[in-house]
């Protein structure tokens, strides 16, 4: 599955707003002590990785990083590509379909060694809860920490209210659990699946909030995309997208996941 440009772009800087300060300065300290007792880069494998957003989100964080984006979609990792060699950071890249193996990405031939971290924001809500348990035991056999951050949680408050909120939010959960291609999709259990599933392989999980909180006018345009992408998914009646999509303000609710591997 794949996600536009424009829309990626769109939402960069309300996920930029959301990430979780704590976990984010958690992983930075984890990955300074590594690069510093090693001497050498860090090497994070981005899954998911679109347009780059989770690299322009942690390229100052983690400044001895070197990247490799993953995606099955060639044209949005040309963006990541040059969007990294706008910031100075160290890419490279892989045009991989991760459905069918969820270690892909993180086994094979390596630049610069195997990964110690992999990260990825809004895309564990896609997968299925087989693939997910493998991917947990893929990054415990390789020692990797797992960053994964706005995964989907359900939560959304639109206001003002409208009478079809509440039927047009189960709606749209139970369309999140499609097949995506990678099994019956969590949806809005895929992050507290995530945070067990690593768990159950040894890691110190930890996980924190991170809403979206939008507002007109500000936020018009991400607001107005959202509403008619969940009027879409959900069946709702032109009444309810309408109302949505001028909205005042709205809540999206994610969960931000930290999980460091022992010793």
């Amino acid at each position: 599955m794949s996600f536009s440009a424009d829309w990626l772009t769109l939402r960069a800087a309300a996920d930029d707003a959301a990430r979780d300060p704590g976990l984010v300065a958690k992983l930075a300290a984890w990955v300074g002590e590594r690069t510093a007792a090693q001497g050498a880069e860090l090497t994070v494998v981005d899954i998911g990785a679109g347009t780059g957003a989770t690299l322009a989100a942690l390229h100052g964080r983690l400044p001895r990083a070197r990247w490799r984006l993953v995606d099955n979609d060639a044209e949005l990792l040309e963006v990541a590509t040059a969007r990294a060699a706008a910031m100075g950071a160290r890419v490279e890249t892989a045009t991989l379909d991760l459905a069918a193996d969820p270690g892909a990405a993180l086994r094979g031939a390596w630049s610069k060694g195997a990964p110690r971290l992999v990260t990825a924001s809004a895309f564990f809500d896609l997968v299925g809860a087989d693939w997910l348990r493998r991917f947990a035991a893929e990054a415990a056999a390789q020692g990797a920490a797992v960053y994964a951050a706005l995964t989907y949680d359900g939560f959304e408050r639109w206001s003002p209210p409208h009478p079809e909120d509440a039927a047009v939010g189960g709606a749209f959960l139970a369309d999140m659990k499609r097949d995506k291609g990678m099994g019956p999709a969590l949806g809005a259990d895929a992050g507290p699946a995530l945070a067990e599933a690593l768990r159950g392989e040894g890691f110190s999980v930890e996980t924190a909030p991170s809403a979206w909180r939008l507002k007109a006018p500000e936020d018009a345009a991400l607001i107005g995309a959202l509403a008619v992408g969940v009027a879409a998914a959900s069946g709702a009646s032109p009444d309810w997208r309408a109302a949505r999509v001028s909205a005042r303000a709205v809540e999206i609710g994610h969960l931000d996941v930290l999980a460091l591997p022992p010793g």
